[in-house]
């Protein structure tokens, strides 16, 4: 006769608890990230429908006012603008089109993204993004300026030549290159605007809430199978003997 007994070995049930730790570990950071990405959106989609906030506020400190609502009253500054490259829409190469706003009578400047336009054949060539109409107020969205990864290539220090073709956003350099002040967010411009480009306005999220559930799951899943195939190894089988006696 035979019996099973639970009797896992030390070194196993070590790296077993350790596996774990990691395993569930990792699921609850992608949890973490799903509701960071999700409070993300939902952040937008409220700001976004919310009213338009004052200039003066922004101005203060603008990060609390990121994805709302701005109008601002001004002048676009047709002959310093900015192509941001290496833009990516629907597939096809294209540019980001960053046009200096000056407001307070010139003093202050604030960078507007008018939207993606596509490169031209030539890869040299740059298309035409000259403003036409004479416009004095802007709609768009308060956000930060796009963010950088790794910084490839070098910004163009000189201070001829408009427009400028740039990898990356360095505020810092935008500033010297126009010498006024500039305010360190963007605007994005609302669809309705005129004078705009390709504008499909949302959070940069690369790793939707729904797919950081279904890593988490992945990774809780990986979890429960390692404890059954530890319950699974660790269980012995033991032989017993039995004397019996048969009496006449």
């Amino acid at each position: 006769m035979s019996k099973r007994y639970f009797r896992p070995a030390f070194i196993p049930s070590l790296v077993t608890v350790a596996m774990l730790a990691v395993l569930f570990s990792l699921g609850a950071w992608q949890l973490s990230r799903s509701k960071e990405k999700k409070a993300l959106i939902d952040t937008y989609q409220y700001a976004a429908e919310g009213q338009a906030v004052s200039i003066n506020d922004v101005m203060l400190d603008w990060e609390p006012w990121r994805f709302r609502k701005l109008e601002i009253s001004g002048r676009y500054d047709n002959d310093h603008q900015i192509l941001l490259e290496n833009q990516i829409h629907n597939g096809k190469p294209g540019f980001f089109v960053l046009t200096p706003f000056t407001i307070n009578n010139g003093k202050t400047t604030v960078l507007v993204n008018r939207g993606w336009t596509a490169r031209l054949e030539q890869h040299n060539d740059i298309p035409n993004i000259m403003i036409n109409s004479e416009i004095d107020e802007i709609i768009g969205l308060v956000n930060s300026p796009p963010s950088v990864g790794m910084r490839m290539g070098t910004l163009d220090q000189s201070p001829i030549g408009w427009p400028k073709l740039i990898p990356y956003i360095d505020m810092a350099w935008v500033q010297l290159q126009l010498g006024t002040q500039v305010e360190p967010w963007i605007l994005l411009l609302d669809a309705g605007q005129e004078e705009g480009y390709v504008r499909e306005w949302k959070p940069v999220v690369r790793v939707t809430p729904e797919k950081h559930k279904g890593y988490a799951f992945q990774w809780f899943s990986l979890a429960v199978a390692l404890i059954i195939l530890f319950i699974v190894v660790s269980m012995k089988v033991e032989e017993e003997t039995q004397d019996s006696e048969e009496e006449e």
